[in-house]
């Protein structure tokens, strides 16, 4: 509804609500506002049929037209193109497995980003994982990285604790200063399941290469570091001993039931590590959640991702 001003005109059979003296001259106490329609003009003073049928005189400033709803509604907030919420959100992004050998060798990278905030309110929500820029490279939004994060999901963890950094921005060192809530006692069946579940998919090949030997490895490689988060709240270096063990499966020199054998011997540490653990039963879910939800704020008031080098 738009308020009309003298000297402005209002056609004949115009849809109104008369309100102010008007309006209560009519219905004592609904000064307010009464729907009705213009039925006759004259000398600036309008005669508006209320929808009871009674008539009442009014001028242009008691009236107030009803305006047409629009007819588009405003567009949403798009949270961008899944490629641009990677080049010109990203949060934090390091490079995580196995370093190779070849210094030109494609890197595997995961990496965190910040969808906008308003974006969320559309019924096309933002995507939780995006991949690229390549098939290398693969990241979550920060409210999907959290939450698995929290549940001490080794691939996230690992990303917080590589010190393969490619990119940190300002949010993003908020983010590696949190990484203490995510530790937890939780760690051990969590490491435990995945590599587990790993190493089931890797039997299930009934032609093994070096493919194979080398992701045998690396889930290997993730029950060795979530002991040294267990005992230290860190990830450290490996003993000379776990390295020489890893580099012998991944280079296929041990055999897939001795490969094996080794996953259940880690396992068994890292439960030992686990019982003996300074670390939370759970982790901090609060105080991730409160730096979320203060983000998801920001992110309203000014640009979500601050440069700061890597």
């Amino acid at each position: 509804m738009s308020r009309l001003s003298a000297p402005a005109r209002v056609p004949v059979g115009t849809q109104v609500v008369v309100h102010g003296t008007a309006a209560d001259a009519a219905v004592p106490g609904t000064g307010r506002g009464l729907a009705g329609r213009v039925v006759r003009e004259a000398g600036g003073t309008y005669t508006v049929a209320l929808a009871d049928g009674r008539l009442v005189e009014a001028t242009p400033e008691q009236l107030g037209t009803l305006t047409d709803p629009p007819s588009e509604l405003p567009e949403p907030v798009r949270s961008g193109a899944p490629d641009d919420l990677v080049m010109a959100r990203t949060l934090y992004a390091a490079a995580v497995g196995h370093v190779p050998a070849d210094p030109g060798a494609e890197l595997t990278v995961r990496g965190v980003y910040q969808a906008p905030t308003a974006a969320f309110w559309s019924l096309r929500k933002p995507p939780e994982q995006v991949v690229g820029p390549g098939a290398s490279w693969l990241s979550w939004e920060v409210e999907q990285f959290c939450r698995l994060a929290l549940d001490a999901d080794p691939v996230c963890l690992e990303l917080l604790w590589s010190p393969r950094r490619v990119w940190v921005s300002d949010l993003g060192r908020e983010l590696l200063d949190l990484r203490p809530a995510f530790l937890s006692q939780t760690i051990s069946a969590a490491y435990a399941d995945h590599v587990l579940a790993g190493f089931t998919r890797l039997a299930g090949d009934d032609d093994p290469d070096a493919e194979q030997a080398a992701a045998a490895a690396d889930l290997l490689r993730l029950l060795v570091d979530g002991q040294a988060l267990l005992r230290t709240g860190d990830v450290g270096v490996p003993s000379d001993e776990h390295l020489d063990r890893l580099a012998a499966v991944r280079s296929g020199a041990l055999p897939w039931d001795q490969a094996d054998a080794y996953r259940v011997e880690l396992q068994q540490q890292l439960d030992e590590a686990a019982a003996a653990s300074h670390l939370s039963p759970g982790p901090d879910i609060g105080r991730v959640d409160a730096w979320l939800s203060d983000l998801r704020r920001r992110d309203l008031e000014g640009p979500a991702v601050t440069a700061a080098g890597a």
